[in-house]
């Protein structure tokens, strides 16, 4: 065996463990049941995810330890995540709520922990392929079990693991893109065609309008910031551009899949997601949930609405002001804005991370998990430790200076000592 196919092998070996390690990282941050809302206690779902969260960050340390080389990674986004983290503990001790608030916060600093161990094992591109095709394995898994159990409301779900239409969607986002960026810059194969009709289907199939924006537009930056088209891909592109226009132009294709048979006040409320928002944001300048929030736990507000009395925040930055306060709101603006601009400025990446960061950006407007144990969360954290001028692979070796304090003794020196006379 050469040292070439040794050299392969062993990079296929880390990408495979560095797979495995973020699917089980992804299985244990996704719902297991549609719906639902930690609110405190102990189940046996509960105790599942815990204990897969734990094997997930055990087999991320015995990655790290057996990995063939290892890298440094930066602190900037480790510390605005300690920031944002440790001003919501603050608000949930001082609301009173500090139970549920210091089990979600374990939680989060236990995929922080396994994410961090695994940038500093594997190079950078390993980390992203493996954790869009993570992604992608659950996703395609979700919605092949989700089909045996039909449609919900003309819209495809999860079966398992069970998760709601738009949870689904946005698992499948991130991979599309990832595979417009492969097909920009190698071309079009079988596999990464098929992977990408695959994907784009099963968007369309739950209905989400979020996701879909997001990979329109994800895969626009993607050709943008890709360079150089491969011959097959701009072949493709320019054949496909009349029947894209048909469809927009002469079919109401594009006004159903956004409509989704909602009414104008639905559409212009974001199907009322801009209640729960007022409600948050009503909270009074003097108050110090206004400032530090009242904890992770934070994901439903009080409204006053004739069929319901509370509601799911559905934002991120909403839910940030309400369970990091102004000040946590104000940490996660700098570290999203500094991730983009390290996105921009890191060429070798920006073909795949700018998109990525793109559709982080509009989805944290109308859904969840930007600061939470979840996917979305994966995905923002492993993209900004990536991109931190400190995070080096593999490790750089110091070079310690020696100087010279006294003159070296004789021996040193290797010269014959003269004799007294």
């Amino acid at each position: 065996m050469t040292a070439s196919t040794e050299t392969v092998n062993s990079v296929r070996r880390v990408w495979v463990a560095v797979f495995a390690v973020l699917t089980l990282t992804v299985v244990s941050v996704v719902p297991w049941r549609v719906g639902d809302i930690y609110a405190g206690g102990i189940d046996p779902v509960v105790i599942g995810k815990a204990v897969l969260g734990v094997i997930s960050f055990g087999a991320g340390l015995l990655l790290m330890i057996r990995a063939p080389a290892r890298g440094s990674i930066g602190v900037r986004s480790l510390c605005l995540l300690a920031g944002i983290v440790l001003v919501s503990l603050d608000g949930a001790f001082a609301a009173g709520a500090a139970s549920t608030a210091v089990v979600l916060t374990v939680r989060i600093v236990l995929v922080a922990a396994t994410i961090a161990v695994v940038v500093s094992s594997a190079p950078a591109t390993t980390v992203l392929t493996a954790l869009l095709a993570a992604m992608s394995a659950v996703a395609i898994v979700a919605a092949v079990t989700g089909l045996q159990h039909g449609l919900s409301g003309g819209r495809l779900a999860g079966g398992t693991p069970q998760m709601d239409p738009n949870v689904l969607a946005g698992l499948a986002a991130p991979p599309v893109i990832g595979l417009a960026a492969d097909i920009v810059r190698r071309g079009l194969r079988p596999w990464n065609v098929g992977l990408l009709v695959i994907h784009i289907a099963i968007i369309f199939a739950t209905g989400s309008r979020t996701a879909l924006i997001v990979v329109v537009v994800g895969i626009a930056l993607a050709f943008v910031c890709g360079g150089r088209l491969a011959a097959s891909t701009a072949i493709a592109t320019i054949a496909a551009a009349p029947l894209a226009y048909a469809l927009a132009a002469f079919t109401n294709t594009i006004s159903v899949l956004l409509s989704r048979g909602q009414t104008i006040e639905q559409i212009s409320t974001l199907s009322s997601r801009t209640v729960a928002w007022e409600a948050v944001l009503a909270t009074p300048w003097n108050s110090w949930d206004k400032w530090i929030g009242v904890g992770l736990a934070a994901k439903t507000v009080e409204v006053h609405q004739r069929w319901r009395d509370v509601q799911v925040l559905d934002s991120s930055w909403v839910s940030v002001i309400a369970q990091a306060g102004i000040i946590g709101t104000t940490l996660l603006l700098v570290w999203m804005v500094w991730t983009t601009v390290e996105a921009v400025r890191t060429p070798g990446l920006s073909a795949l991370t700018v998109p990525l960061m793109v559709m982080l950006i509009i989805r944290s407007f109308t859904e969840n998990g930007v600061i939470e144990s979840s996917t979305t969360f994966i995905l923002f954290l492993a993209i900004s430790l990536i991109l931190e001028r400190d995070t080096r692979f593999p490790r750089r070796r110091r070079e310690y200076a020696r100087y010279q304090l006294v003159d070296p003794l004789p021996v040193a020196r290797r010269e014959p000592v003269t004799a007294a006379p």
